[in-house]
């Protein structure tokens, strides 16, 4: 059965990443060597902010970001919370849904060695009551700190599916619960580990994306949008880029380039496709605004188009196995055929169903 390249192992999965668009890396070891040279290597410092709640039992998220699919995954689900709830962030980080006046913040301060990051933790986190926790995964910092936590205390540990799944996903924390989009997502990131428990809940994202349907929006006659994903680390460039290119000039879409798409081969990527005619599409304005059918190769994008009622499509003639068995999970459907459906949302909307879960884990 498919699954992840590296299913249990998150230093394999690191050590994979690391190789992986080496001109960026290259760039982090520089920076970090100098900045350790000058004494001021330190690992982030964290901030819990905490509301109060009915009952002794608490919940701790992990949260390593302020974008719109982190807070959609993560923090949709406040409203439906009855029992007190810790969110632990990076210093730094925006949370707008954390600013009201029944919220207090207190900051951990940064810390050199992962040993000393866990005490500081611990001496905050250990005498409050949390009988869950829930993050992203553990392959960045925040959610890293809290599953160590709850893994050395016993704690109830779940991970929420924030995005469609490729085999190169980061293994998911020791003895946790994956709360997934669908059984397929369920079983394929799970990867047949037994101390992973499942449970499908639905996407919050493309729930989301469904109730804000495009139904006035005429899309008729307009040109195509193609979806970057030079950003990414499952593909090479030189595939993405081509892919992107060959269909923009064949099909006269315009291009639309990630928001990540800012590092120096991006930009170098960037000229060259204009220098062969391709037209970029401002992506400041958000793509449900635009009024045009979507195509990508494997972007969770084509799926939230999908949810609104906007046609769209994936392409690529030469890419990998595993692409099209991601197309064939998803019903992603190629262009010139009949755009990809939407995926069947049930009856009751995510957040309030990952709420229920946890409350009954505390």
């Amino acid at each position: 059965m498919a699954g992840l390249i590296h299913p249990s192992s998150l230093e394999r999965w690191q050590e994979w990443q690391s190789t992986r668009h080496r001109a960026r890396q290259v760039k982090h070891v520089v920076t970090g060597a100098l900045r350790s040279r000058r004494g001021t290597h330190q690992l982030p410092g964290l901030v819990l902010h905490s509301r109060e709640g009915e009952g002794s039992s608490r919940l701790l998220i992990g949260l390593d970001s302020a974008s719109p699919t982190s807070r959609s995954s993560l923090l949709t689900a406040l409203p439906y919370l009855l029992i007190g709830v810790d969110v632990l962030s990076p210093a730094g980080v925006d949370l707008p849904e954390l600013s009201g006046p029944e919220w207090t913040h207190e900051r951990i301060e940064p810390a050199t060695t992962t040993d000393e990051q866990r005490r500081r933790l611990a001496v905050v986190l250990d005498k409050r009551g949390i009988g869950a926790v829930l993050t992203l995964g553990q392959h960045l910092a925040a959610g890293r700190a809290v599953h160590q936590w709850a893994l050395a205390t016993d704690t109830a540990s779940a991970v929420v599916q924030h995005r469609a799944l490729t085999p190169f996903a980061p293994p998911l924390p020791p003895r946790t619960t994956l709360l997934a989009w669908s059984d397929a997502d369920a079983e394929f990131y799970r990867s047949g580990r037994a101390d992973v428990e499942v449970r499908t809940v639905g996407s919050q994202l493309l729930w989301q994306a469904g109730k804000e349907s495009a139904e006035e929006v005429e899309v008729a006659g307009a040109r195509p949008v193609f979806l970057g994903q030079m950003h990414g680390v499952e593909l090479p460039r030189r595939t993405t880029a081509g892919i992107a290119t060959a269909f923009c000039r064949a099909e006269g879409a315009l291009y639309r380039p990630h928001p990540s798409e800012v590092d120096v081969l991006s930009r170098a990527a960037h000229r060259v496709m204009r220098r062969r005619g391709v037209e970029f599409q401002d992506s400041s304005v958000p793509l449900h605004e635009v009024g045009a059918p979507v195509v990508g190769i494997f972007s969770t994008g084509v799926l939230e188009a999908a949810a609104r009622g906007i046609p769209s499509w994936v392409t690529g003639e030469k890419v990998p196995t595993w692409v099209r068995e991601f197309w064939d999970r998803y019903d992603m459907r190629r262009w010139g055929g009949d755009p990809t459906p939407a995926l069947t949302a049930g009856a009751d909307e995510p957040s309030r169903l990952i709420a229920q879960i946890l409350e009954g884990a505390g």
